[in-house]
């Protein structure tokens, strides 16, 4: 076990891109039988941006960042209300939780994201992280492994938050998209209020061209609609308002 931990530092001192993070926390979480981990960093004070380091699915991460879920997120809430270690449980939210985070935990599902075991941390400037193991083990056997290794998931959280912070504090979304010239002032423009026609006529192309252009933009963002693809182009600070 000693020698796990060991060579999970060396990884993360060595690590500086989220890609090389990721990867360090794979191997603790396959160690342990976890199929996924999330890392969501919140540093204090404003203006720090969320910190993501997953390998949960691009497009849930995207998802979830656009939606800011990690205002409503149980999971992060109760991280941010303690400082013990829980077993979390995405079928079962609760009595008193909302609409919206039942939803939450219903669309995380979808992605193979339906509970595990949650490390809060807390640091001195009043920022919070939480790491999040993913597992589709039945309870008494995930009970059965945090049991056996409770202290050493939490110690390599803390490990893995602190490297993340210092390194990765810019880092908004891993995987960040990448649009085109042309597919981003479509968006700019769209955020500016203006039709497709109006694009058209500023840009000097067809509309034809402009809906081109939009429509790969979604399908780089994982959005359905253009609504959603404007919000995930802000959130990775592709356009601005």
């Amino acid at each position: 076990m000693s020698l796990m931990l060991q060579t999970f530092m060396d990884r993360l001192q060595k690590a500086s891109e989220p890609d090389a993070f990721g990867r360090a926390m794979t191997g603790i979480a396959d160690t342990f039988g976890f199929t996924k981990f999330g890392y969501l960093g919140l540093p204090r004070p404003a203006p720090h941006q969320p910190i993501y380091v997953t390998n949960y699915p691009t497009e849930w991460v995207n998802h979830y960042a656009s939606r800011r879920y990690q205002d409503i997120d149980p999971v992060v809430v109760r991280a941010h209300a303690g400082l013990l270690p829980f077993i979390w449980d995405g079928t079962n939210p609760g009595a008193h939780a909302s609409d919206e985070q039942r939803r939450l935990f219903g669309e995380a599902g979808e992605f193979g994201i339906g509970g595990g075991f949650a490390v809060p941390i807390h640091d001195t400037q009043g920022g919070v992280a939480v790491v999040s193991f993913v597992t589709d083990q039945k309870p008494q056997a995930l009970r059965k492994t945090i049991q056996e290794h409770r202290d050493t998931l939490h110690l390599a959280s803390i490990y893995f938050h602190v490297h993340a912070r210092q390194k990765l504090e810019r880092v908004i979304v891993p995987d960040r998209p990448h649009l085109s010239p042309r597919e981003i002032a479509c968006l700019q423009w769209v955020v500016r209020g203006k039709s497709t026609w109006d694009i058209s006529e500023i840009l000097t192309i067809s509309r034809r061209t402009v809906v081109f252009h939009l429509e790969n933009a979604k399908r780089k963002l994982n959005s359905v609609t253009l609504p959603q693809a404007v919000s995930v182009a802000l959130q990775n600070r592709l356009i601005e308002f």
